[in-house]
């Protein structure tokens, strides 16, 4: 069975289920450049140039945790789901806005999605044990204060 032509960008899937991308009008599927779905996991450093937008990338966790808190979150279907398949998650506009990450406004690349994920956790991993710092020093002033019948500083 023959394929149809495809239009530069088309994507499809060989018989071992690997990605091609068509790169040229006509393109005979055995021309095709292949990519495997999971891609964007080959991140290494060799394979990065610097990506550049309107925004400005975060210059560390706590800013990416600042604007992650505003990145705003939709639920929705694709057009392609079963009516009852909901999704959850920032479009892809919002988040290129946002974050001033990828190559693109119209998707967000997983190692991105990620990164700001882990950069998040990162932050509120440090908050968190600032407050349990903190949370331990008042628990000892009041021990202190209740074993000498002192009032603890209220700070």
């Amino acid at each position: 069975m023959t394929r149809p032509p495809a239009a530069p960008g088309d994507v499809d899937a060989d018989d071992r289920g690997t990605r091609t991308r068509a790169t040229h009008p006509g393109d005979d599927p055995s021309h095709r450049q292949r990519h495997h779905p999971l891609a964007w996991l080959l991140s290494h450093a060799s394979r990065r140039r610097g990506v550049h937008t309107d925004a400005g990338v975060p210059d560390g966790a706590n800013e990416v945790l600042e604007r992650l808190a505003t990145l705003p979150l939709s639920v929705w279907s694709y057009r392609f789901d079963h009516e009852s398949v909901r999704h959850l998650g920032p479009m892809a506009q919002d988040f290129a806005g946002t974050f001033g990450l990828g190559s693109s406004d119209r998707t967000i690349a997983g190692v991105d999605a990620n990164g700001v994920c882990m950069a998040g956790i990162q932050a509120l991993h440090r908050r968190l044990v600032e407050v349990e710092a903190e949370l331990d020093r008042l628990r000892r002033a009041l021990g202190e204060a209740n074993s000498t019948g002192a009032v603890p500083d209220r700070r």
